[in-house]
């Protein structure tokens, strides 16, 4: 695939651009000292050549000759052609730069097909647009740009992006079960272009006009189009209300940091001549952005083929202390733990910020032969015991085999992520007597960044999984998938590579003292320990294998929970009228000291309490972090506080006798540096 920004020079004047309205007169700040068209950029000079990768969809006018326009092609990782087969509906490129015009009293538009990976892939967007709204001010909702939205109605706006000449405002629109709205004001004069960065990030959703933020609202979740509705510029639905012209629309994946944000409004602003608009203390109001910083390459993970095939050609040295008794914990501390008090289990379409689990995650399938069901289904695949704080995914058949699963993130990746440490389970699988059905229980986990980069390798650490051939059969596995979208690096795999870490029945053969059949109707304990040097993985505190710890083991990670029915994995057919339970009894995440001990990078210290760990009274954090966008998730003992998102926590009675903790994650800075603050004192 050809990765290219756009056939001319995207960046085109990046560093002061000439751009002229469709009567001539030049933008108030255009200078001539802008690239002609086809150059390229000044070396020194930031421009969207820069980040490639980040690109998804481009549209640019210098890539049209003037004239009607029948077909816009875009750059970007994944290209796609704007197009209008109805010559009547065909907008027109105008001169002098004047952007693509669409017509008022007109549906004119360019459409292109439905994109099911939206809500990964969409995540800011660019659009630089012009409307006739001083002669049209009571007109509002004029289309500028809509995905997934050529059926109408509000849940296809992923995202939307409008003028409103009633409130003088230009609207960047998502929907997440709610439509969500946020507007900044424009011009209202036609010769002026408006500059829109509309992006969102951790639980938040805002915009930037014209150098302005907006307030922000917080967004969850997007789900899929499953009306295979086509996106549009211009507009489909209805005739347009004021003549709107687009001089681009750039379209994102991964998360904006506040600098990246900058430098797309200073491009975009110089761009078209109006960065005096920009308010005073805005960094590139007097020059453009000519710094090429590590804000351009943000951190991503890089395949090593060397690395990998050596690790892969460890042999039987991950075997020479199997069956031994495990090596000590020490110099660990609790981070997580859901011992399941109450059922912590939400729909993924639901859960906020503070939610601990989420089902029944987004990966289609992931049942295999039984669908994996929301805990609003009926009956339930989640079932909570109060009295024994246990929860137990069900599989059970409603006219079909249907079962729970559940995850740390949500389909948009909003939620609990870990990177080193110790991933532990206790749970208990039903007793069955060989044959057995083809049931496929995991604890497992996937790396984070495939959800925000689809470039991007999945990275995939099963850290157990059994068939239901044989219970003793131990299946521990690291995998690097290929990526969602073909793009051409180095550094990226371009096939999936896996390699076995164990597999092999736990019994007296292998040097265990005795055989573990999972299928025996007892609690059993597993855990993976990812270290510095090597990982371990333990089942009731026997070596199962060790081996050296890649950036695979290490990569930050979201725990993944399912039991699945294989129908082809099976030596026998299950009982329709039975249901078969995984029941849960604690899961928890643990963390070296010395590790929570270290300041990241971004921290100037780490994050801090004050106030008196006391009921009654609040322990409030210093995150010791400059960033404009933060989220805080507030743990006792390690057990997540459901709702808690605050920078303060107001102590009750329920937190005596315990020791509170803070997790701060900087959003809006390079990389996402998080940190936790020390231990409170036990409230008393």
């Amino acid at each position: 695939m050809t990765n290219r920004i756009s056939r001319r020079d995207l960046a085109r004047a990046a560093c002061a651009a000439l751009v002229l309205t469709a009567t001539g007169r030049p933008g108030r700040d255009a200078r001539a000292a802008g690239s002609e068209p086809g150059s390229q950029p000044k070396a020194d000079s930031w421009h969207l050549d820069l980040p490639p990768e980040m690109i998804v969809k481009s549209w640019v006018q210098e890539d049209l000759a003037d004239g009607e326009v029948a077909s816009w092609q875009s750059g970007g990782v994944k290209p796609v052609a704007a197009v209008q087969a109805e010559p009547s509906l065909r907008p027109t490129k105008l001169p002098n730069n004047g952007g693509v015009l669409f017509e008022k009293g007109t549906k004119q538009a360019l459409a292109w097909a439905v994109d099911n990976d939206a809500p990964y892939l969409h995540r800011w967007w660019v659009v630089i647009a012009r409307c006739n709204s001083a002669v049209n001010a009571v007109a509002n909702n004029i289309s500028v740009l809509c995905v997934n939205g050529a059926e109408g109605g509000s849940l296809h706006r992923q995202p939307r992006v409008c003028f409103k000449p009633r409130a003088g405002t230009f609207v960047s629109q998502l929907h997440d079960g709610k439509l969500k709205s946020e507007e900044g004001q424009c011009s209202t004069d036609f010769g002026d272009w408006n500059v829109m960065v509309g992006y969102r990030r951790g639980f938040v959703m805002q915009a930037v006009v014209n150098g302005v933020k907006t307030a922000g609202q917080t967004i969850y979740a997007l789900a899929s189009n499953r009306m295979k509705s086509q996106s549009f510029m211009g507009d489909v639905n209805d005739p347009m209300r004021a003549d709107v012209a687009i001089d681009c629309v750039i379209i994102g994946q991964s998360e904006l940091d506040d600098s990246q944000i900058d430098m797309l409004m200073g491009w975009g602003m110089w761009r078209v001549g109006r960065q005096s608009a920009l308010p005073d203390d805005h960094q590139y109001r007097q020059s453009p952005p000519s710094a090429v910083d590590a804000n351009s390459k943000p951190a991503r993970y890089a395949f090593d083929p060397a690395f990998w095939a050596s690790w892969a050609a460890i042999g039987n040295e991950r075997y020479a202390h199997r069956g031994e008794a495990a090596s000590p914990i020490s110099g660990y501390t609790t981070v997580f733990l859901d011992d399941f008090d109450s059922n912590t289990v939400v729909d993924d379409s639901k859960g906020a910020q503070g939610s601990i689990w989420y089902a029944p995650t987004h990966l289609a399938g992931i049942g295999v032969d039984a669908d994996a069901q929301r805990i609003s289904a009926s009956p339930s695949s989640y079932v909570h015991d109060p009295a024994s704080h246990t929860l137990a995914l069900r599989l059970l058949n409603n006219g079909r085999w249907r079962t729970g699963a559940f995850s740390s993130v949500n389909n948009n990746g909003q939620g609990r992520c870990w990177g080193k440490g110790i991933f532990e389970i206790r749970a208990r699988l039903p007793k069955i007597a060989a044959p057995r059905p083809g049931f496929f229980p995991a604890f497992w986990a996937y790396g984070k960044e495939h959800l925000f980069w689809r470039t991007r390798n999945r990275l995939e650490t099963d850290f157990w999984e059994y068939d239901g051939l044989d219970g003793a059969y131990i299946n521990i596995s690291q995998h690097v998938h290929k990526p969602r979208l073909g793009y051409a690096d180095p550094q990226v795999a371009a096939h999936d590579v896996h390699r076995k870490i164990a597999g092999y029945q736990i019994d007296p053969s292998n040097g265990f003292p005795e055989t573990i059949d999972i299928y025996d109707g007892e609690f059993h304990t597993w855990y993976a320990r990812i270290e510095d040097d090597y990982s371990y993985f333990v089942i009731d505190g026997y070596e199962v294998a060790r081996v050296p710890t890649t950036p695979e083991l290490t990569a930050k990670k979201y725990i993944m929970v399912d039991f699945a029915y294989d129908e082809n994995k099976g030596q026998a057919q299950p009982d329709p009228s039975q249901t078969y339970d995984m029941v849960i009894d604690y899961i928890k995440v643990r963390q070296t000291e010395a590790d929570l001990a270290r300041i990241p990078p971004g921290f100037s210290a780490l994050p801090a309490f004050s106030g008196k760990a006391s009921p009654g009274q609040a322990l409030t954090v210093a995150p010791n972090v400059i960033a404009s966008q933060i989220e805080y998730l507030w743990y006792r003992d390690g057990i997540p506080i459901v709702g808690e998102t605050g920078t303060s926590y107001e102590l009750s009675s329920r937190d005596v006798g315990h020791k509170l903790r803070c997790h701060v994650r900087a959003v809006s800075v390079l990389d996402q540096p998080e940190a936790w603050t020390p231990e409170s004192k036990t409230v008393r």
